[in-house]
């Protein structure tokens, strides 16, 4: 049977303290940070927000490994260590604190709005 999931485009981008965080950030991305998506299952209408680990970058795609990080089961039909493909407008959440050192000193000079929401992930 064909998979069905889908990863959900995003208007805006969190970091884990559920702060709004420019979308230029994105363009910082490199792999091994990690970002989190949205992912849906038509076929269950399920969505469920997965971290992954960024293992390849090229001409605006990602490639990256779905982590089990605050994941207590699958609700999607993705199973932790599986990879996906993705475009920026997917990325749900940034934790700035979790990505390497370089990532962290290179969007330093980019402010987060003043803005935030109670908890991150589907919103």
């Amino acid at each position: 049977m064909p998979r069905t999931i889908a990863v959900v485009p995003q208007s805006e981008i969190t970091d884990w303290n559920g702060q709004f965080i420019p979308r230029q950030m994105v363009q910082y991305l490199f792999p091994t940070c990690i970002v989190r998506l949205v992912i849906n299952n038509p076929l269950t209408n399920c969505n469920e927000a997965i971290y992954f680990e960024i293992t390849k970058v090229k001409d605006g795609t990602f490639w990256g490994v779905a982590q089990e990080t605050y994941r207590l089961m699958d609700w999607v039909g993705l199973m932790d260590g599986e990879q996906m493909t993705w475009r920026k407008e997917h990325i749900n959440e940034i934790p700035i604190e979790w990505q390497p050192k370089r990532f962290q000193k290179a969007v330093k000079h980019l402010n987060g709005k003043d803005r935030r929401v109670i908890m991150t992930g589907i919103r």
